[in-house]
């Protein structure tokens, strides 16, 4: 029922308002490690194990294959790159689908009544955070928040810090806490640091690529220094993952105080650590554009990143088509780019999902009847593959009304 009730009521949000049901920002961005959620593909005995081991919390989306707002959820939410962001650097993240074998042991320790439910579990296998029910992405990364608050453990070192103990693994433990719930850790890092503390080489390379969060900081030439050493011992993969976490955060705080050259640094950053940094080039000054509204920069910028990389990716392209409703669904221009972005997703893959969110996009762009039709005409293709429309035969109902 929750599951039902969910998508005719979004789906009538969506009408009014399609940046209500889509989501603040979806970028998907393989290239730089910026991506959506990444799910653990292990056995929920190995995630319990790897929370442990990083003493992080198991962030566990509970779904069925049928449930439309879980699908909603996986294609629109789970992709953002906002999401993708936070889930990624403080959860273990798994995708359990209750109605597969693979649930046996999941459903031994924790109930599931409506789809989806969202776990947050530590390592000792003990819930410590739930909710039912499809969010959007805000609601999404403020349940992860609360999650987290919940899993503070911060108090614990700060009060052996305040103390006077600074062996580097109570400090170590204490920045790592810090960052885990997203407190500020800077002051302290800088104060460990500057105190030249007897460590060696392979004991300071840990702490900066804990300790560091951001690209434009001091802390991040010092994180270069140990550039090799850190590869060796966490892998490229690692070091690009960070790279990449430390250069989005810092294009937050451009936003956060509306200053583009942040922007440009955490771009020279990608440029000379990364592995692959071409698409974030474009990516970053997107991002800081949509929020800053500055339409003119946005044509220019997305019109390339377009022909560059979501011209033929259909997750690229479903985030640019959703960033643009959310930032820029008032501008003709963008619209009617959106559309023509909407039928080249078709094109790419011609799913019940792709379809649906061309037609909402004709709609938000002044074209009711021809979204009409051409849900019309996609309910009849998939009968006709003896494939279930349920979400456009919504739509269709909804536009019929309108």
């Amino acid at each position: 029922m929750i599951a039902i009730v969910f998508l005719f009521d979004n789906l009538n949000s969506a009408m009014k308002n399609i940046a209500n049901i889509l989501f603040l920002f979806v970028f998907t961005f393989s290239s730089v490690g910026a991506q959506g959620i990444e799910f653990f593909q292990g056995t929920w005995e190995e995630a319990l194990e790897l929370a442990k081991t990083e003493d992080k919390l198991i962030f566990v989306d509970a779904y069925a294959k049928w449930c439309g707002p879980c699908k909603a959820m996986a294609k629109k939410v789970f992709t953002d790159v906002e999401v993708g962001q936070f889930f990624n650097a403080k959860f273990v993240n798994m995708k359990i689908d209750m109605e597969e074998a693979e649930s046996m042991t999941f459903k031994r320790s924790f109930s599931v009544s409506a789809f989806p439910t969202l776990f947050f579990i530590n390592g000792d296998n003990e819930q410590v955070h739930k909710s039912v029910g499809a969010k959007n992405s805000a609601d999404l990364i403020a349940l992860g928040k609360a999650a987290i608050k919940k899993f503070d453990r911060s108090g614990k070192y700060e009060e052996a810090y305040l103390d006077g103990d600074r062996s580097y693994d109570l400090v170590y433990a204490y920045v790592k806490a810090l960052n885990q719930v997203g407190k500020p850790s800077l002051k302290i890092s800088n104060e460990y640091l500057s105190s030249k503390p007897d460590i060696d080489d392979s004991q300071k390379a840990k702490f900066l690529f804990e300790a560091c969060v951001d690209s434009d900081s001091k802390l991040c030439k010092e994180l270069v220094s140990y550039k090799e050493l850190i590869i060796k011992t966490e892998g490229q993969a690692s070091w690009d993952k960070k790279i990449a976490g430390m250069s989005w955060n810092t294009v937050q705080k451009a936003i956060e105080f509306e200053y583009y050259e942040l922007v440009e640094e955490a771009i020279e950053v990608m440029k000379n650590e990364h592995s692959s940094s071409k698409a974030f080039e474009l990516e970053a000054p997107m991002m800081y554009y949509a929020r800053m509204k500055d339409l003119d920069a946005y044509k220019t910028t997305s019109k390339k990143y377009f022909k560059k990389h979501a011209k033929k990716n259909e997750t690229d392209l479903v985030a640019l088509i959703n960033q643009i409703n959310e930032h820029f669904k008032d501008n003709e221009e963008l619209e009617a780019k959106n559309i023509e972005y909407a039928k080249q997703l078709i094109e790419l893959n011609n799913n019940e999902a792709n379809y649906v969110l061309y037609c909402q996009t004709l709609y938000e762009g002044g074209k009711k009847e021809e979204a009409l039709n051409e849900c019309q005409q996609a309910i009849q293709y998939f009968e006709s593959q003896n494939q279930k429309a349920n979400k456009l035969l919504a739509l269709k109902r909804y536009l019929e009304r309108v």
